[in-house]
């Protein structure tokens, strides 16, 4: 059986093969540069091959056990570069594990000078660290009644079924009703009895069905997130990137689970994963205009 590889993922397999001897190589660059009292790679011009490299040599990381032996591993690679550049390397690392590690854990794989330099960074830290998100932001309502409300009237529900042609009604904020499904709403009746173009329901009922949606939205990517913390996983989600998930669970239901998208968010590529937005459901387009603006405003509120 042949077995193939995206090329995201062999870049992964390469990085863990190769990372030791990219560390090497890049402290025996920064040797150099510092060498004999040579001026220190302290300019952010001279800073960033450092980074690009860093971040070469830790694509394989993706776990709380990978970060630690990543960690060890730096520390004893830089321990005789100078001070103030080994601060600068363990502070940008440390930026980039904290959604694996705490800030605690960090510290106790490195020297004392070094855990000087993080310590320094505390109180920073805490506030760019986004909180354990599990519920959507006021504003995100307002963004799905636009998107999943009338077509002609942007922000009112459609109060009358209608049916699409994909096997359910839609009602409201896009309300699918399914055949055999039961939907536990006094004002909605089953699928059997609705009659698209004349069965109604009021304002304040296509308000129940949106909040209803949006928690069976909101469950399915907090079942994500939770099951990936449960393995160590901690990508950083912002409130932001949290809403975008969300709103695209609310229109692919439980699809989010396997999408590139998802996958690109889970090992912490959110630039990809922000590109990935406009591209999801692409098949889609052409019979349903408004999901590529949808898109494009997905990616935006994902940043």
């Amino acid at each position: 059986m042949k077995v193939s590889i995206t090329e995201d993922q062999l870049k992964v397999v390469q990085s863990k093969l190769l990372y030791e001897q990219i560390l090497d190589d890049l402290v025996f660059k920064l040797s150099l540069i510092t060498e004999d009292g040579k001026t220190k790679p302290d300019m952010e011009w001279d800073f960033e091959p450092i980074k690009k490299e860093i971040d070469l040599s830790k694509l394989w990381v993706k776990t709380k056990e990978d970060a630690i032996k990543y960690i060890e591993k730096v520390k004893d690679k830089i321990e005789n570069l100078p001070s103030d550049l080994k601060k600068r390397i363990v502070k940008y690392i440390a930026y980039s594990l904290l959604g694996l590690l705490s800030l605690k854990q960090i510290e106790k794989y490195l020297d004392p000078p070094l855990q000087s330099a993080v310590e320094t960074e505390k109180e920073f830290i805490k506030k760019v660290i986004p909180p354990r998100i599990r519920k959507s932001s006021e504003g995100l309502i307002d963004h799905l009644k636009y998107e999943e409300g009338s077509i002609r009237h942007k922000g009112q529900p459609n109060l009358v079924a209608y049916d699409l042609g994909d096997g359910a009604y839609t009602i409201g904020y896009g309300h699918a009703i399914f055949p055999d499904e039961q939907e536990g709403f006094d004002f909605l009746p089953r699928y059997s009895k609705i009659i698209p173009g004349r069965t109604k329901i009021t304002k304040e009922d296509a308000e129940k069905l949106l909040k209803d949606d949006m928690r069976e939205a909101e469950s399915i990517v907090n079942r994500i997130l939770d099951q990936w913390e449960e393995k160590g996983i901690k990508p950083p989600i912002t409130q932001g990137m949290y809403d975008a998930m969300v709103s695209m669970s609310f229109n692919m239901g439980r699809g989010i689970r396997t999408s590139d998208f998802i996958q690109a968010v889970k090992r912490g590529d959110f630039d990809l994963a922000r590109k990935l937005i406009l591209t999801t459901s692409e098949n889609l387009f052409d019979e349903f205009p408004g999901l590529k603006s949808r898109r494009k405003k997905e990616s935006e509120m994902f940043i």
